[in-house]
């Protein structure tokens, strides 16, 4: 009885382990990876705008952002998007707006749009928070 009760616990273990594994690995639309090329990253000021104006005009309460951060040492960190406060038009529009934007963002480093990235939580540094945020 005693084996058995140590197989059954052994197998629930793997299938927490691999749920929790899983459950780290989360799809998003949009990730901006903000990035230094000497002295630290771009400003966000211009990306900041973009979003306050488009929450006005769309009517849309909050935008929620995981900032994940710290990743080099010069205040390198991603900016990752859900989008799920918007619709698909809404959706569609922010993403091309963001397109427009994201590569100006130049002064002191550069920042880079991506699409549809699975990000996995579990493998990033302890040092790292994943600080959420809404605009």
């Amino acid at each position: 009885m005693t084996r058995i009760l140590i197989c059954i616990s052994i197998v629930l273990m793997g299938f927490v382990a691999k749920a929790q594994t899983k459950d780290s690995i989360i799809q998003y639309p949009v990730v901006i990876e903000f990035h230094s090329v000497c002295c630290g990253v771009p400003s966000q000021t211009p990306l900041f705008s973009f979003i306050k104006n488009f929450k006005k005009t769309n009517k849309i309460k909050k935008i929620r952002v995981f900032k994940i951060s710290p990743l080099g040492k010069e205040g390198e960190y991603n900016l990752v998007f859900k989008l799920s406060e918007f619709n698909r038009a809404q959706k569609k529009m922010f993403i091309k707006k963001l397109k427009q934007i994201v590569p100006t963002l130049t002064d002191e480093g550069m920042a880079v749009l991506n699409e549809n990235v699975e990000v996995n939580f579990s493998s990033y540094p302890s040092n790292v928070t994943f600080e959420r945020i809404f605009y």
